[in-house]
């Protein structure tokens, strides 16, 4: 059975649709990316799913459950956790800070924030340091380990590697395939260094003009070199 199941999603801003009927499956424990051009479609339905923006049409099933109609916070709670590509921590506050704020509603919040810090022992180093004044992957890392502080069954992450250097880039995918590989399901907005990702992925799913164009594995994306090179046409695809 399918963790999270969306069927004819159509979602966009005010009145506009940007998303045409979308269909999209995640299984327990799979890594799902996500490819398209610019204005496809990819971070709207990713906010549909999280619950920051409202389903116009279909429907979404997570763990069994219709969450068509729930919210963001109500979906943090069911297990589903949203890090978007901006304004994914509190700049002026500390590292420490910050993973308190996520941890607020857990009853063992410092046993939490533990945990996280010996998941990345580099947010343990940088605890009393302001995110804003962290480099771009510590930044990364910092908004993914407040996400994961609420235990979540399914990590969606819109461009985690976005400006990031080479180093942290190859930092930041071993960082999010060893989360699948503990079992949490990802969904993967992917738009730099595609190449890198996909040889990781499960599936993926190419979205174009708010409609599913294409699905397959990763490794059959890359072998279609021709439409891969189409696609990502003026990026850095290695």
């Amino acid at each position: 059975m399918s963790l999270l199941k969306c069927e004819n999603v159509e979602s966009g801003y005010g009145k506009l649709p940007i998303l045409h009927g979308v269909n999209l499956r995640v299984a327990e424990g799979e890594m799902i990316a996500l490819l398209g051009a610019n204005g496809a479609g990819k971070s709207t339905l990713m906010k549909t799913i999280a619950g920051i923006l409202p389903l116009m049409k279909g429907s979404m099933v997570f763990d069994g459950r219709d969450i068509t109609l729930l919210k963001n916070h109500a979906l943090a709670k069911m297990g589903l956790g949203y890090v978007p590509q901006e304004n994914n921590v509190f700049a002026d506050l500390t590292v420490a800070e910050n993973l308190e704020m996520g941890a607020f509603t857990i009853k063992n919040a410092k046993q939490a924030i533990e945990a996280i810090f010996e998941r990345f022992p580099k947010l343990k180093e940088r605890y009393k340091q302001k995110a804003g004044t962290l480099s771009g992957g510590e930044r990364q890392l910092l908004a993914v380990g407040s996400a994961l502080l609420l235990k979540p069954r399914l990590l969606i992450l819109d461009e985690p590697t976005s400006g990031l250097s080479p180093q942290a880039t190859e930092s930041m995918i071993e960082t999010i395939s060893r989360i699948r590989d503990d079992g949490t399901a990802v969904i993967w907005v992917v738009e730099e260094s595609p190449k890198e990702v996909l040889a990781h992925v499960d599936r993926v799913y190419l979205l174009e003009s708010g409609l599913v164009k294409k699905e397959g594995t990763g490794r059959e994306f890359l072998e279609d070199e021709e439409e891969f090179e189409t696609l990502f046409l003026g990026h850095n695809v290695g």
